[in-house]
């Protein structure tokens, strides 16, 4: 609604029928003025001398006059389909010809009485329009209401915004997954279907990634990789529509991200040399290890995004069973999923000569979208995780291997990049939620694991991933509030 004004206008008009039925007018077009419409009545507004027919024309055909509320009894349905012509005794009753000047939604038939048949007491030439009743005391403060709402532009159900297009149009042919509707759905309304349809997705998704795998072969290798990664992008923006939904409408039950973790094992499961060989090739798995990566970021985001603590500290503190190297079925922690990607950080940066930091990070970075996970959001799951692994290995004992999360994407953040979940660590409740994702129980406890990996590190002053050179680790999870 525009500012007809904050105020909108209407113009009342109704039969002299009785003094009963003229008492119930004001008192209706005085409840409409107690909830800020202006309502005009001729016993307030049309003045001594004024000529009463044009003073009802005009109210009619005026554009700062939203809405003409026409107050239906059986006198008026008579008094209306008897006049002609517009001309009458009454200066209030409107004709099927002032009908017909303006647009039709400018009425609205209010209804007042309903004849011996049981029809609501309309003028002919008003049969086909919607009606708001309050024919009776129990109906009144309904009508008023959707009348209320009719007249702000404010409806009881809303017309929702458009969304995108279906998958296997806006991604370009690439794979998508036909069973994601009905589960977001069953996701939304707690169906009990639930669980079934989201194993069928997982099933789907994995499914999907199976058929775009290209064994990579020759000197040119990374473009079938980066094709076949290319061809994921429906599929990347599903698993976003899904995590979002989960995250979402399953409050903060860690429980309701088991699927994602069949989905994580099922893309790990291929980590291993293909089927078909088992000889070593450079990227051989580099489609599952950039997809995996690329679902583990956005799982994480969302959870953030939701404040799903508990659910987030199952998704880090879970085993992970994946295929190794050499084949082998191995329990590992979430750092696997952070792993090298040859085929685009080396092979390919080098044949053609980009000279990127990082090719993954670019890509990562160009298939974000404001509906699907932003990169400022992709870029702070990616601290998070740095920051969990760290904290996990300032438990570990000197003899064990080093292992952190490497947010390849912090190439992107500058020395004093912040991220508004650690800025946010003043607050209480957050810094609070932020220390049960990381499993720990208060700032000190964080405070002296931090220091533990910090000297397995040799410092992280400014941690960096190779030539990520411009990003400052303590600075970025700001530390000082977040220790507290």
């Amino acid at each position: 609604m525009n500012s007809t004004t904050e105020h909108p206008k209407v113009f009342i008009s109704y039969s002299w029928t009785d003094a009963e039925h003229e008492q119930f007018v004001l008192d209706f077009a005085t409840s409409l003025r107690n909830h800020g419409v202006d309502a005009i009545l001729d016993k307030w507004d049309l003045k001594p001398g004024q000529d009463k027919y044009v003073f009802m024309e005009s109210m009619v055909v005026d554009p700062d006059v939203l809405k003409v509320l026409v107050l239906c009894d059986r006198k008026y349905q008579e008094k209306a389909n008897s006049r002609a012509g517009g001309v009458g005794t009454e200066s209030q009753i409107i004709s099927q010809e002032l009908y017909g000047k303006v647009r039709q939604t400018k009425f609205i038939p209010v209804i007042c009485e309903y004849d011996d048949e049981g029809q609501p007491c309309l003028p002919v030439f008003m049969k086909g329009l919607i009606y708001i009743d309050v024919s009776s005391e129990t109906l009144y403060g309904e009508g008023l209401d959707q009348l209320l709402r009719l007249i702000y532009e404010q409806p009881f159900h809303q017309k929702p915004k458009l969304g995108g297009a279906p998958a296997f149009v806006t991604s370009g042919g690439t794979s998508y997954v036909k069973e994601l509707a009905a589960t977001v759905r069953a996701i939304q309304d707690r169906k009990p279907n639930r669980q079934g349809l989201e194993s069928l997705f997982i099933k789907g998704v994995l499914s999907e990634l199976d058929k775009l795998y290209v064994t990579p072969t020759g000197n040119d290798y990374h473009e079938g990789v980066y094709q076949a990664i290319a061809g994921t992008k429906g599929l990347r923006d599903q698993v976003a529509e899904y995590v979002e939904a989960v995250a979402a409408f399953s409050l903060d039950d860690p429980s309701s991200i088991a699927p994602f973790l069949k989905l994580m094992e099922g893309i790990g499961a291929h980590f291993g040399p293909p089927v078909t060989s088992s000889q070593y090739y450079p990227g051989w798995s580099d489609l599952y290890s950039y997809f995996g990566l690329e679902a583990f970021l956005i799982q994480t985001a969302a959870l953030i995004r939701h404040e799903r603590w508990k659910s987030l500290r199952r998704l880090l503190g879970a085993a992970y069973v994946v295929k190794n190297r050499h084949a082998e079925l191995v329990t590992a922690s979430y750092t696997v999923f952070d792993a090298g990607l040859v085929s685009l950080d080396e092979h390919r940066n080098q044949q053609l000569k980009l000279n990127r930091v990082s090719v993954s990070a670019d890509l990562l970075k160009e298939r974000c979208s404001t509906d699907k996970t932003t990169f400022a959001e992709l870029m702070e799951a990616d601290v998070f995780l740095m920051l969990d692994s760290v904290v996990r290995l300032g438990t570990q004992s000197s003899d064990t291997r080093s292992v952190i999360w490497e947010a390849r994407t912090t190439v992107y953040c500058s020395y004093a990049n912040k991220f508004p979940l650690f800025m946010r660590a003043s607050d209480e409740a957050v810094r609070s939620g932020i220390h049960t994702a990381l499993g720990v129980d208060k700032g000190a406890t964080l405070q002296a694991r931090l220091d533990s990996a910090n000297r397995r590190l040799n410092g992280f002053g400014r941690h960096s991933r190779g030539r990520f050179s411009e990003f400052s680790f303590p600075e970025a999870i700001n530390i000082n509030e977040l220790t507290k």
